[in-house]
């Protein structure tokens, strides 16, 4: 039988620690507020918008730290990239277990969605949610579990877990408190898609554990969404991609 707590510890194919890309994270994050400060706005409940011009495509993303770690000011990094390219992106904040369970975070996430759509002058041309490790469940969760909260083009889910009854074995689930029914409820792969989403990219990295890119082959197979496998990534570098067009990830989450 596979080791879930080694399966499903991310950084055991990336260095054994997440800390560097984290570190780099809220490095580049906080150099892209200074950049961004013309601009950048922080609406209601801590979510980061940086608005194009009025019609830009917008890129919604919600980031990962297995539901326990990292905030919205952690995720600015992608957005400088993607201004240059025309678009307008926004972060969206929610709580953290202990303090909230994930259907309260799944809830919380489409607020934000609602609110960072409504932004006055947006208008997006077209609207993709993307997210990453814990985020791309929550996204998932969003636009799929549930009726999506405004319509949402593509849906990216990057390196995901969306059957997260694994994880009650694990570590993970000590902030979380999840049996295996709690789990089950939570699990998109184990629920009806209710979502109506143009389009849907379940991708995950060469190095991402083979829980990690199971959980997505399974996730995908069952969508009938198109996959891809990203070569030369493991589960953190693979974020930088989604705002990179001259990879297969960003080429496939910014075709217009």
């Amino acid at each position: 039988m596979p080791d879930l707590e080694l399966e499903y510890t991310p950084s055991s194919r990336a260095g054994g620690s997440a800390d560097p890309y984290v570190a780099d994270w809220r490095k580049r994050s906080r150099m892209a507020r200074t950049e961004l400060a013309h601009g950048l706005v922080e609406l209601d409940g801590g979510s980061l918008l940086m608005p194009n011009a009025p019609g830009a495509p917008l890129l919604v993303f919600i980031h990962g730290g297995y539901w326990q770690a990292l905030s919205a000011n952690d995720s600015l990094f992608l957005a400088p990239a993607l201004y240059r390219l025309g678009w307008s992106y926004a972060t969206l904040e929610y709580p953290l277990a202990p303090g909230a369970d994930l259907g309260q975070m799944a809830t919380a996430c489409g607020a934000a969605l609602t609110a960072v759509s409504a932004h006055p002058g947006l208008q997006p041309s077209m609207i993709v949610l993307a997210g990453h490790s814990a985020g791309a469940h929550l996204a998932a969760m969003v636009a799929l579990a549930r009726e999506a909260p405004v319509p949402i083009d593509r849906l990216v889910l990057v390196s995901g877990v969306y059957d997260l009854r694994p994880l009650v074995h694990t570590s993970v689930n000590e902030p979380l408190g999840m049996d295996d029914g709690s789990a089950a409820a939570v699990s998109p792969a184990l629920l009806p898609r209710t979502g109506a989403v143009g389009e849907v990219v379940v991708a995950w990295a060469a190095d991402d554990t083979e829980a990690f890119a199971e959980q997505s082959r399974a996730y995908a197979a069952g969508l009938r969404a198109a996959t891809l496998c990203c070569p030369g990534r493991h589960h953190f570098d693979i974020v930088d991609d989604v705002a990179d067009p001259t990879t297969p990830l960003g080429a496939a989450t910014l075709r217009l």
